[in-house]
């Protein structure tokens, strides 16, 4: 799922009820949820979740559900292929 060409890591700025504002690539996007959504997310950060999380930047869909906890430290490195890889196709 990281490797695929829509997909990013993006970091979370700010949570709201209905919304959460995300950074990535050095831009702010405001990512907004359903209900069902919100509660899914809500619960994955009360339960320690990492502020780092995959999005599809075309859906502005963020994912949550992870079979295992991410590492952020690791995640930092793959945060770096990634754009990596999205900056190699537009060229």
């Amino acid at each position: 799922m990281l490797f695929q060409k829509d997909v990013v890591l993006v970091s979370i700025k700010w949570i709201g009820e209905k919304s959460a504002i995300v950074r990535y690539r050095d831009q702010e996007e405001e990512v907004f949820f359903t209900p069902e959504e919100a509660k899914e997310f809500h619960h994955y950060i009360s339960r320690g979740g990492d502020m780092l999380v995959p999005m599809n930047i075309k859906t502005k869909k963020l994912f949550v559900q992870v079979d295992e906890p991410w590492n952020e430290g690791e995640l930092e490195e793959l945060k770096d292929v990634s754009y990596r890889k999205e900056n190699e196709s537009h060229e």
